[in-house]
């Protein structure tokens, strides 16, 4: 299977998040869809960066 890691950055935080199947971007939000848990909804992040060989996007929340 395909499943890609999800970095998320708050601030000084950082939280991985794995067996991501899907994500999808549209203006507002950021969903992440997963086999085993819910559909996660995100206000407030942007993708920095998307390594497809190592199968990691690192998302980070919107300085304000």
């Amino acid at each position: 299977m395909c499943n890609i890691k999800v970095k998320l950055i708050t601030g000084t935080q950082q939280q991985l998040l794995t067996d991501i199947t899907h994500i999808t971007f549209a203006d507002d939000c950021i969903e992440l869809h997963s086999f085993f848990e819910p559909v996660l909804t995100l206000s407030g992040y942007q993708p920095v960066t998307m390594d497809l060989l190592a199968g990691e996007v690192v998302l980070q929340q919107y300085k304000q």
